[in-house]
């Protein structure tokens, strides 16, 4: 329950230091959920390069498989970088 002429406020978890629990917990989603599309995406350009030949298609997910393992390579650097503090 709010108090008359006062609104609820959403969490800005952007704002939120790296160092957190709730921040240390979406860095860990984050880091998951980058490793499940970095091996389904590697998994799809392995399929169109060597069972469907379409070179071009496979380039595309090649790339975004890259560039979702950059993202979790990321996500997992800044995890580790701020250790929850006791």
């Amino acid at each position: 329950m709010t108090e008359e002429g006062k609104t609820p406020q959403a969490r800005n978890p952007a704002a939120d230091p790296d160092h957190s629990p709730e921040k240390q917990s979406e860095l860990k989603l984050n880091v998951g959920i980058g490793i499940i599309g970095t091996i389904l995406s590697v998994g799809v350009a392995v399929i169109l390069f060597f069972v469907e030949h379409l070179v071009v298609l496979g380039i595309v997910f090649a790339v975004v498989a890259l560039v979702s393992l950059a993202v979790t390579l990321y996500a997992a650097q800044r995890k580790r970088k701020a250790k929850p503090q006791s």
